[in-house]
């Protein structure tokens, strides 16, 4: 009772420091529309820069952002395929309301996007003092994603290890245990609690608004696990207005290379997706309902699955404009697990005596948060979640496995004590859990308060100064404080150009299964290794930004990764055994160089567009203790992504270059090529309807990124997306 007594005050008083901010105030309001079909923009984002305040636009278009004091503000609209708008000196009054009028232009390319990975609250990523990528919704559905993989592999400096993601050379292949990189979903971190592994079908495709990827440490916003790049899932907000989505997509497997490599009917080789998705606002609560399956039979053996994923989302806007919002997705996977192949000459077999290897998993991944905006200058986040992941029967062993829970709270205030400061800090706890007969019962802990102030020194220069400290404990075992302090600037010398420049540190603890595991998988004991200590990294990223015209950008970063500690897989040959351990001193240096055009012109009497996206990434993976490469990491990505639009009509094409990798773990003897893939597509919009028809892989590539196991060879795809 008494704590219930507590709570109710702290409601009472925040209700009364809302009531209290919000006295003598004046709003804004207006609509947002596109410039050339003078239609309303639904969704649109509007943002009172300098504060806490914003609004999205109506199903009219409409909006209204509320509780301003008095003054002069800068006023920005924008969306998704628009180029944003901002308006200079709009002047708020006591009591009144100022009327305002945004007119998008549609951008075929997104070059400035709202950014939220960088620090925590809503920024312009050319104001960010890192580097980010950003992969849209748009780029996801002209390339018939699937999943969040696939929606990722052309990200400039990712590329994947199986489902191992790897950022600018941070993570090779740990055989599915930790990841370096840390997966958030809406700012909320998603991993199994056990292994550390993702779900990169957690999410429909349908779902999702856009993906950031921060490239290097990012521990002090956003703690453990952020040690060489955080990737953020913003998923789509409910729609103003009832709206139904959906999505089908078809694959067909083409015959092997070789004759010698069937291994079974290839006509019989396909997969199927499908989703679904509606989403309607009732006056201020908002709901959105996904549903999807994804079925193959795969190209290999034991590469069949079933998946099952159902997502919902709540949003409710309070008259006081306090948001809550409620998401859940739950997912369901039945497989068969291809660890490697039977031979050279039977590369889509396996081996008889493992074709028992089969796994059913289910995940539930949820949060609710809650936005509390006291004024115009401060407001508190409220974020709690749950993941919830359950393995099944795994490379022979038997059912015993029992679920793993993670639970993170975090409590985060923003504060903008005057014009040219912006203030995060704020405190996050996270409590993980697992256990099996394989690694025992296991609890571990991690408890961080953290602040950072970005400090605007002139409208142009940006410094930014953040620390935070975690303390990690294995209850009843380890225990590690760690510091992770961060500096950052960004310089816009001219309107068309910014520089950036960027020092922070990241660390990681080990997965309950790095440091438990015993297990025997096929000829190899999985060894335990309790004492396993923290990763941890500094991260020096520069980089400057130069728009050499209206649509054509230049953007370029040198960086240097120091790794202390870095945990990877010992694999003793003679021993036969794999175990995780310290690589004392590691180190990634590199350099990474984009460019996205986009040229209208006129051939025809027909108006064209052509778009094209050149990144490549050189690094340098090393061991420096040994110096020797770092297993598993190529020097070399590039994308190429060239598309030529008419109308409704458009064609793409992609190239995806990786070069050698030079260092592999068990049969390093073997001789390796570099990843080269050419992808087709071509679409047509027919109304509200969109269909797509690609080739992946056109060129019949073969390709191995892990020893024994090719990529899928040419796949003839299909699509048909669409809303109403």
């Amino acid at each position: 009772m008494r704590k219930l007594h507590c709570l109710l005050l702290v409601f009472a008083v925040a209700g009364a420091a809302v009531r209290a901010g919000h006295a003598g105030v004046g709003s804004v309001a207006g609509t947002v529309v596109d410039s050339e079909t003078g239609k309303p923009l639904p969704g649109a984002n509007v943002q009172v820069l300098g504060t806490t305040r914003g609004a999205s636009a109506d199903r009219e278009g409409h909006f209204v952002v509320v509780h301003l004091p008095p003054g002069t503000y800068s006023v920005r609209a924008s969306m998704i395929g628009y180029r944003a708008v901002t308006r200079e000196w709009v002047k708020v009054v006591e009591g009144q309301e100022t009327c305002l009028s945004f007119s998008l232009q549609p951008a075929p390319i997104e070059f400035d996007p709202i950014v939220v990975v960088a620090g925590k609250a809503q920024q312009r990523l050319d104001q960010a003092a890192v580097s980010i990528s950003v992969v849209s919704a748009r780029d996801i559905q002209r390339r018939n994603a699937t999943n969040l993989l696939e929606a990722l592999e052309t990200a400039p400096g990712v590329n994947f290890i199986g489902e191992q993601i790897n950022i600018r050379g941070s993570t090779g292949y740990t055989f599915g245990a930790g990841n370096k990189v840390l997966l958030l979903l809406d700012g909320v971190p998603v991993y199994a609690s056990d292994t550390g592994q993702f779900n990169w079908d957690m999410l429909p495709p349908l779902d999702i608004e856009q993906i950031e990827v921060l490239k290097g440490a990012g521990s002090t916003l956003w703690g453990a696990s952020a040690l060489g790049g955080v990737v953020n899932v913003v998923t789509k907000s409910p729609s103003p207005k009832g709206q139904l989505l959906f999505s089908w997509t078809a694959g067909k497997y083409d015959r092997p290379y070789y004759d010698e490599w069937r291994w079974t009917d290839p006509d019989r080789l396909h997969y199927t997706r499908e989703d679904l998705s509606y989403s309607r606002s009732f006056g201020p609560l908002g709901l959105r309902l996904s549903a999807g399956r994804f079925m193959s039979t795969g190209y290999t053996q034991l590469g069949d699955f079933q998946k099952y994923n159902l997502t919902g989302r709540a949003d409710y806007r309070f008259r006081n404009n306090v948001r809550w919002t409620l998401y859940a997705a739950y997912s369901f996977i039945k497989r068969g697990f291809f660890v490697q192949w039977k031979g050279q000459n039977d590369p889509y077999e396996v081996d008889e005596a493992n074709l028992g290897n089969r796994a059913a998993t289910n995940q539930l991944a949820c949060y609710a948060k809650v936005v509390v905006p006291f004024s115009a200058r401060v407001a508190l986040h409220v974020r709690g979640s749950l993941v919830r992941t359950l393995m099944g029967n795994q490379f022979g062993a038997e059912a015993n496995f029992n679920p793993a829970w993670g639970q993170g709270v975090e409590l985060q205030a923003d504060w903008l004590p005057h014009d040219r400061h912006t203030i995060t800090g704020g405190l996050q706890y996270q409590h993980d859990a697992g256990s099996t007969k394989y690694f025992g019962s296991h609890r571990g802990f991690f408890v961080g308060p953290y602040v950072q102030d970005e400090w605007r020194v002139r409208d142009n220069l940006r410094l930014t100064g953040g620390l935070r400290y975690d303390r990690y404990q294995i209850v009843g075992g380890l225990k590690e404080d760690l510091f992770s302090p961060r500096l950052g600037v960004n310089w816009q010398p001219w309107a068309n150009a910014s520089l950036r420049a960027s020092v922070g540190s990241g660390f990681r603890a080990a997965t309950i299964v790095e440091r438990y595991l015993e297990l025997t998988v096929m000829n190899f004991k999985i060894k335990a290794n309790p004492g396993i200590r923290a990763e941890r990294s500094w991260a020096y990223d520069l980089g400057f930004c130069q728009y050499l015209m209206r649509d054509w950008n230049v953007d370029v970063s040198f960086f240097d990764n120091e790794y202390w500690d870095m945990i990877e897989a010992h694999l003793d040959l003679i021993r036969g055994q794999i175990q995780f351990r310290n690589v004392t001193r590691a180190r990634v240096r590199g350099v990474e160089a984009t460019t996205n055009l986009s040229v209208p012109f006129r051939l025809l009497g027909r108006r064209w567009t052509a778009g094209l996206h050149l990144s490549t990434t050189a690094m340098d993976p090393r061991d420096i203790k040994w110096n020797e490469p770092l297993t598993y990491r190529p020097k070399v990505l590039t994308t190429v992504k060239a598309d030529l639009r008419l109308g409704r009509l458009q064609g793409e094409i992609d190239y995806r270059y990786a070069s050698k990798i030079d260092k592999v773990k068990v049969y390093p003897i073997n001789e390796r090529v570099p990843m080269k893939f050419v992808d087709l597509r071509f679409g047509v919009e027919l109304g509200k309807v969109a269909l797509r028809a690609s080739v992946n892989n056109l060129l019949q590539y073969n390709y191995a990124p892990m020893e024994s196991n090719l990529m899928p060879m040419r796949t003839f795809l299909v699509g048909l997306q669409g809303g109403f």
